[in-house]
């Protein structure tokens, strides 16, 4: 039993700390860069279901990058235009982005997602878990792996 209690705050105290590494390097500002855009590509993404089978993902193309955007910015921005975007620190990934001449600053929502929402997710959830252990092994578990998927989705 008393094993068992070892192993299960180990476990926790690793998952929370690499939820907090995840979240640090989202929220840490990163190197900035101000680049011209080379190219803008809109892809059609087609799937089936009843939301209306397809949507469009843009994705902009620098001389030292590329990296997916929202539509409300790709109608913004055109070739040659200079953007300024941040790359964090560990994962090289895109923060944020905006125009050069804006000050309003984007995030990419999956950026969001797996920055930031599921790490923060993860800490409360193995928070309540520690505390509720018996009624939470499941849900605790879940959240580890998508931790894990989140992780490796980071590092790929």
């Amino acid at each position: 039993m008393m094993v068992s209690l070892k192993k299960t705050k180990f476990s926790y105290t690793l998952f929370i700390l690499l939820a907090l590494v995840i979240v640090l390097d989202f929220a840490l500002p990163g190197i900035t860069y101000t680049d011209k855009v080379v190219d803008i590509k809109k892809e059609l993404q087609q799937y089936y279901n009843a939301g209306g089978n397809y949507h469009y993902s843009y994705r902009v193309f620098t001389t030292k990058h590329n990296f997916s955007i929202s539509e409300e910015f790709a109608e913004k921005v055109q070739e040659n235009q200079k953007i300024q975007y941040q790359v964090s620190l560990l994962f090289e990934e895109i923060n944020s982005y905006c125009l050069v001449t804006s000050e309003r600053k984007s995030i990419y929502s999956l950026r969001a997602l797996s920055g930031l929402i599921l790490p923060l997710f993860t800490i409360i959830v193995l928070a309540l878990g520690y505390k509720y252990e018996s009624k939470m092994g499941v849900l605790v578990f879940v959240t580890q792996v998508l931790l894990l998927a989140d992780l490796i989705f980071l590092i790929i």
